[in-house]
């Protein structure tokens, strides 16, 4: 088997495991994002529920983007490891880079889903204006998912049981999606704690979608910030790979 067809029987084998092991989560991580952007929306929107939304829904798309790293793949692989799948994956001939690979690429589709009903939701109800250049977007959001996958699997090589995974994914999902300018404008906290949360990787990514998505800005306006995050991902997949445990 080439390494092509390798990476797609691998990409196809995530999709499959995770409708078959969560259909009923998979309902969840698409409807939830949803509520969250018609909650937020009116709770936040001071009468002009449209400013709002289209702060929310780059926001709550970057927050999906850290719960996929965190949540969906360093939970996935312990998981993985506890029912001794990853064994099975070691001893096939597939080279370690195409299983990593594809589990970026398996959690980049279900983020497309996401983000692409939570841009009809946000343009149907809220009349909130996608005005970036699409293929920005897109690059954006590859970086991104990368850079959380590659975080995320140092929880899955370093968590031993699914239950400490998971304890583990909470801790950094939910005070960084909340703290990164997701949900609350950062600018909100007193400026030396603005200033100290806009050095985290989650708000230097959410802030550069925000600004392409929805401000139209130059994807080369955060050349900066596109290159702390492509640093993250290699220090990321450097640590990912010095500790990482098939069984």
């Amino acid at each position: 088997m080439n390494l092509a067809r390798m990476f797609a029987t691998q990409t196809k084998m995530h999709f499959l495991w995770y409708f078959r092991r969560d259909g009923e989560m998979m309902f969840w991580t698409l409807a939830m994002p949803v509520f969250f952007l018609v909650l937020f929306s009116f709770a936040f929107s001071n009468g002009v529920t449209a400013k709002s939304s289209s702060f929310l829904v780059p926001g709550i798309i970057g927050a999906q983007v850290l719960s996929s790293g965190f949540w969906g793949v360093g939970v996935m692989l312990a998981t993985f490891r506890e029912k001794h799948l990853l064994r099975r994956v070691y001893i096939t001939p597939m080279p370690a880079w195409i299983f990593f690979a594809s589990l970026v690429t398996y959690r980049v589709g279900l983020l497309a889903a996401q983000a692409i009903i939570l841009i009809a939701v946000g343009a149907l109800l809220f009349h909130v204006q996608i005005t970036g250049n699409p293929l920005s977007i897109v690059a954006i959001l590859i970086l991104g998912t990368a850079t959380f996958v590659s975080l995320g699997t140092i929880i899955g090589a370093l968590a031993r049981t699914t239950e400490s995974a998971n304890n583990i994914a909470s801790i950094l999902t939910v005070p960084l999606a909340f703290l990164s300018d997701a949900y609350v404008p950062i600018d909100r906290f007193p400026h030396a704690v603005s200033a100290a949360l806009r050095l985290l990787p989650s708000t230097e990514f959410i802030e550069t979608f925000r600004g392409v998505a929805v401000g139209g800005e130059p994807i080369a306006a955060f050349a900066v910030w596109l290159t702390v995050l492509g640093l993250w991902t290699v220090a990321g997949t450097v640590i990912s790979a010095r500790t990482f445990r098939w069984v």
